[in-house]
């Protein structure tokens, strides 16, 4: 099945439009993270579909899209669930949340592994909860988790929550069995619940393999997921959890419903269905595609621009870029001004001295933005 790429200058677009408003038109988006794709072309037959009936009123969730999702876990990733885990809620950060809510009291402190997805920060201080870091520890051009360091915090202080980024954004690991199971166990002998945001999970590349947090642990462990980052959906806003606990689901959905956040989006509800059951060679296509985008931005970097450390992503579409060895104060600031080319900022993710690369694009693109850092890098070194 061909991926085909397009242009979404003027159609709204966060990356792009909103990027351009205020910086101007020269400027290269490349941040966050959606992609420059066209849907699968089943989806967008099942879109139109749905249009022509014409009606667009309250809807439900039938019984085929959990099983859907019940399926392509199964399918993709080895792992039996059941259908009455399955929650439901209108993305992963709302859904995280309102678990942070009916999981932990003002002030409880939370974990989270630096450099990580901005809005985790977010999601624990407006809810006023403090954050406390486990940072990642790079090994061998390969970022791993510091469990001695957690192991530490977990048996000095009163942890509720560790959130994990499985597969990792932005530094693209795909945890192993082995990793998260040593997590788990971890967690579990202290007490602490994992919140796993499991977004990117089927962005994973060959060799590597996502494993799910659920085949480490059942009890102690909250699945939170969406079609919206693998089928470049994000803005149908649609999520679902999966949650073996009867006793932490009976708490997340009655929030959901004293939150009223029970009415699906019609579209999102049926992008989902259709992804998982009518678009895997679809994204089998894309994983190809993005592998060789993958491949060149990783190669160009190591051997334009040596003095950023950069590692391969093992899953997801985004690279990290650490740039302490240029003696930047502001990275992602210099390559704006002198590359014309909008990352993401590191500060937000925890580590100021990093950006992040968004390199699902059209490769003449991605070609055009490696070249431009490649000369503003020449500008320093």
């Amino acid at each position: 099945m061909q991926i085909e790429y397009v242009d979404r200058s003027h159609s709204n677009c966060v990356k792009y439009d909103a990027i351009k408003a205020k910086y101007g038109e020269d400027i290269l988006p490349a941040w966050i993270a959606d992609m420059d794709v066209k849907v699968c072309p089943n989806m967008l037959e099942a879109f139109r579909k749905r249009i022509e009936h014409a009606v667009f009123g309250y809807t439900f969730r039938p019984n085929e899209y959990y099983e859907a999702i019940a399926r392509w876990y199964e399918k993709r990733h080895g792992f039996s669930v059941e259908k009455n885990w399955i929650v439901d809620g209108p993305g992963v950060m709302p859904m995280m949340a309102l678990f942070i809510n009916v999981l932990t009291e003002p002030n409880d402190e939370i974990v989270i592994q630096p450099p990580v997805y901005p809005p985790f920060f977010n999601v624990v201080k407006r809810n006023r909860r403090q954050i406390v870091e486990n940072r990642l520890k790079r090994v061998n051009d390969r970022y791993v988790m510091d469990l001695e360091d957690l192991e530490r915090t977990l048996s000095e202080r009163k942890i509720k929550l560790v959130i994990l980024s499985n597969p990792h954004n932005p530094v693209g690991r795909a945890w192993t069995y082995e990793e998260l199971k040593e997590l788990a166990q971890l967690c579990s002998r202290y007490g602490t619940i994992i919140i796993s945001d499991e977004i990117h999970a089927d962005i994973v590349y060959e060799p590597f393999r996502f494993t799910t947090i659920l085949k480490a642990d059942l009890e102690n462990v909250i699945v939170l997921s969406s079609a919206g980052k693998s089928f470049n959906v994000p803005g149908l806003t649609n999520g679902y959890g999966i949650v073996p606990n009867e006793k932490l689901r009976k708490f997340y959905n009655e929030a959901l419903e004293a939150f009223e956040l029970t009415t699906p989006n019609i579209f999102g509800t049926l992008a989902l269905q259709v992804a998982y059951t009518e678009c895997e060679e679809w994204l089998k296509a894309l994983l190809e595609k993005l592998r060789q985008n993958r491949d060149f931005a990783y190669n160009f970097i190591k051997e334009n621009m040596p003095l950023i450390d950069v590692s391969l992503p093992e899953a997801t579409f985004l690279m990290w870029l650490d740039c302490s060895n240029l003696g930047l104060e502001n990275p992602q600031k210099f390559f704006l001004e002198k590359a014309k080319v909008y990352l993401n900022n590191g500060a937000d993710f925890g580590e100021p001295k990093g950006v992040r690369l968004n390199f699902a694009c059209c490769p003449e693109n991605l070609k055009r933005i490696l070249e431009s850092l490649k000369r503003a890098y020449d500008l320093v070194v």
